[in-house]
């Protein structure tokens, strides 16, 4: 049991030697590499952001334009229109029950 934790230390000390000497010289060329990636996925979340504010703005506008819309019809139909009847007036009188 002391053998594999001593030989497991040893290999994470070697392995972060390793990483201070090759992190100045790995770190840039990474870094080179990926920026062109970085570039082109800030690209295309800007473009979806922009023609998700331009598709919010569009349907802002076409749910102004229908209240509006109701806004209207109702301000003018009690005036034109005739009284409704009441509800119960189309429902069938309730049969009698015959004994």
């Amino acid at each position: 049991m002391a053998e594999s934790w001593k030989g497991t230390a040893a290999a994470l000390l070697v392995g972060g030697i390793a990483g201070i000497f090759l992190a100045p010289v790995v770190m840039p060329a990474v870094a080179r590499a990926a920026r062109p990636t970085a570039k082109a996925l800030i690209k295309a979340g800007l473009a979806l952001y922009r023609r998700g504010v331009e598709t919010g703005v569009a349907m802002r506008e076409v749910v102004e334009d229908t209240a509006a819309e109701i806004a209207a019809e109702a301000a003018v139909a009690p005036a034109s229109a005739p009284a409704a009847a009441p509800a119960e007036a189309d429902e069938a009188p309730p049969r009698r029950a015959v004994h």
